[in-house]
């Protein structure tokens, strides 16, 4: 059996779409806003994108980018006993931070025509991504008392689309861009969260777009 079959049909898929590569990466940071939840959930959101595909009009982009909580969003929860020696309620604090991570395939397509000073472009992105809400609540007597109906950890994990607008500015030899987009929550079946609903962040990000290797024309 020739165990490196599989290896070459890899590369000879990978050989053409490689050939149209520019030789670019895309380094960005910005932040992001879940606008899905009661509580804006902030992060900030490093990436690094790389157009395998790189036309006058037309870019495919491979991609990871992640999601860092700026800070942790705090408040406090009401927990009940029923026992009669003790008193009816107590209220316990609790935090959350917002994580996520993501490796995405996107398609751009330049709507501006005129010079290549200032390029403004739409695009789509499918990919993967996980996010993950952690939660910790103050001490309390758990055996005593119960909240009901508690903040509760929420990962999620599943295939999301987003889409915005990239704008690139030539800067010297090279080009500064910013972009603007918006993602689904995740596509999953069953999820069910009493408390938090599945994040859409709203991110505004911006790089500077770096060639590491003249291409031959």
């Amino acid at each position: 059996m020739n165990t490196r079959r599989p290896q070459i049909v890899v590369l000879l898929f990978l050989l053409p779409i490689l050939s149209y590569s520019q030789n670019t990466i895309e380094p960005y940071i910005g932040y992001s806003i879940d606008i899905n939840n009661k509580k804006p959930l902030l992060q900030l959101t490093p990436g690094l994108q790389y157009p395998v595909i790189n036309k006058k009009v037309y870019q495919m982009v491979i991609g990871v980018r992640g999601g860092l909580p700026l800070y942790k969003n705090a408040g406090t929860e009401v927990a009940y006993s029923a026992d009669p020696s003790l008193p009816l309620t107590v209220t316990t604090g609790y935090k959350t931070q917002f994580y996520s991570i993501a490796a995405t395939l996107g398609n751009r397509f330049r709507v501006s025509w005129r010079g290549d000073k200032n390029i403004f472009s739409l695009f789509l992105t499918v990919g993967l991504i996980s996010h993950k809400i952690n939660v910790w609540h103050e001490s309390y007597d758990m055996e005593k008392y119960t909240i009901l109906n508690p903040h509760k950890n929420l990962n999620m994990n599943g295939v999301f689309l987003s889409g915005g607008i990239h704008y690139k500015r030539k800067v010297g030899g090279g080009y500064c861009f910013s972009q603007i987009d918006i993602s689904s929550p995740p596509i999953v079946k069953g999820h069910m969260n009493y408390v938090h609903e599945s994040p859409v962040p709203l991110a505004i990000n911006a790089g500077y777009i770096i060639a590491f290797k003249k291409s031959k024309k």
